[in-house]
């Protein structure tokens, strides 16, 4: 893969920074990649390869491309660092070939002046960010350079409709104007390297939000993601702490933030921020967005979210969804993957304690179900996830990959 043309234009007044992307090893055609903003933050855009590296090196892994050559000078800091998260990615997902080459002339750091100290936030309207934005205003003072001043918003990544995106910003806006920060849309194509949504879902989407906080090199010196899952739930990811820390560069750093709170944690962080429980966006439907709001209050999110307010006491002062009912009926009829299974067994007890019984009891009933726990054979699976941390599940599966492997070997001779 190249990297070249990396250059600064206008397009329909808009300020953008582009560059060409020319794959070497597979049949792709070259790709325009862009980062663009409003004129307001034009000068924030930096010129740098740094942002279109970021975004190409995980498509290039997954495309079995040999190298990246970039024309341009880069920061080495940024160099050592992708390298050291290219090998975890080739670790976590098996990619099995040989190591991919960052072909790049390294910027000298010495004489490398620092800009201003200027922090923002990946400021989606989640759970997850704002819970990040109040651990930031509760913990840092106003002149401190961790605190937060820019809240960054893209186009192009999951919400791709231009009506939708400007629900979201009137949203965010209002968000912003509370926190005293600036708001800024950014507008991308980045997707284009690799379309794929399982793609992004478990490998682009932490690189992705890095390569958004580079092309503001100009502005930031440091930007924070909000972490999805907390560490005693960490999974390899596109969001995780050995990823985004690792896109870090001399000018640039990237901070993975909400590692030790829970889910139910944020909630109730947040529950005492007005705003933020009437701004709040949560749901995956965008198709589903109106004017003022952005949640339809069915989808697994939103009732998972739903859920979470009503445990910290919060839900009547969050208006946000167009269904103001969670019944246990709905519990039942949600598809509940393993990654979310930790979020729901935290709601059980403190439903419980708020009056909410028949959602607490409904919530176990679900869990038991998907994890195959009802009946005898399931309260024995119950006891032993439980109390022997799955051991007699691990022992049966040793076992019988030890038969599957002794019945080839008798095959075989």
């Amino acid at each position: 893969m190249r990297i070249e043309n990396v250059s600064f234009s206008t397009v329909d007044g808009m300020p953008r920074v582009s560059a060409h992307v020319v794959w070497e090893d597979c049949d792709r055609p070259v790709a325009d990649i862009y980062f663009e903003t409003l004129p307001a933050f034009a000068d924030a855009l930096s010129t740098s390869a740094e942002s279109f590296l970021a975004a190409s090196v995980t498509p290039a892994l997954w495309a079995g491309e040999q190298r990246i050559h970039v024309d341009t000078e880069v920061c080495p800091e940024l160099v050592e660092n992708l390298e050291t998260v290219s090998r975890q990615f080739q670790h976590w997902f098996d990619l099995k070939r040989s190591r991919m080459t960052l072909d790049v002339r390294q910027r000298p750091a010495v004489g490398t002046a620092r800009k201003p100290r200027r922090a923002a936030v990946f400021f989606s309207g989640g759970l997850d960010s704002l819970a990040a934005c109040r651990a930031n205003r509760l913990r840092y003072t106003d002149e401190h350079p961790r605190s937060i001043k820019d809240g960054i918003i893209v186009f192009g990544l999951e919400v791709e409709s231009r009506q939708a995106f400007g629900y979201v910003l009137d949203m965010l806006t209002t968000l912003a104007c509370d926190m005293d920060i600036a708001l800024i849309p950014v507008f991308t194509n980045v997707r284009a390297l690799n379309p794929d949504w399982g793609f992004w879902y478990n490998a682009h989407m932490g690189p992705a939000l890095c390569a958004v906080a580079h092309a503001l090199g100009r502005r930031l010196s440091s930007v924070t993601i909000a972490s999805d899952y907390d560490l005693p739930h960490l999974v390899p990811h596109g969001s995780h702490p050995m990823v985004e820390p690792y896109f870090s560069s001399y000018n640039l750093r990237v901070h993975y933030d909400g590692l030790t709170r829970s889910r139910l944690e944020k909630a109730r962080l947040i529950g005492g921020w007005p705003v933020a429980l009437q701004n709040l966006r949560v749901c995956n439907k965008p198709e589903s967005y109106q004017p003022g709001r952005l949640n339809c209050g069915q989808c697994e999110k939103c009732v998972r979210t739903m859920l979470e307010l009503m445990a910290v006491n919060a839900f009547e002062e969050a208006p946000v969804f167009l269904n103001r009912t969670v019944t246990p009926a709905m519990i039942h009829s949600l598809y509940m993957p393993p990654a979310v299974e930790p979020y729901y067994e935290e709601l059980v007890e403190p439903l419980a304690r708020v009056g909410r019984r028949d959602l607490s009891e409904a919530i176990a009933l679900a869990l038991a179900t998907v994890r195959g726990e009802t009946g005898l054979t399931g309260a024995i699976r119950r006891f032993d996830r439980a109390h022997l941390n799955g051991s007699i599940v691990s022992l049966k599966r040793a076992l019988v990959a030890a038969r599957n492997r002794e019945s080839r070997r008798q095959d075989a001779s």
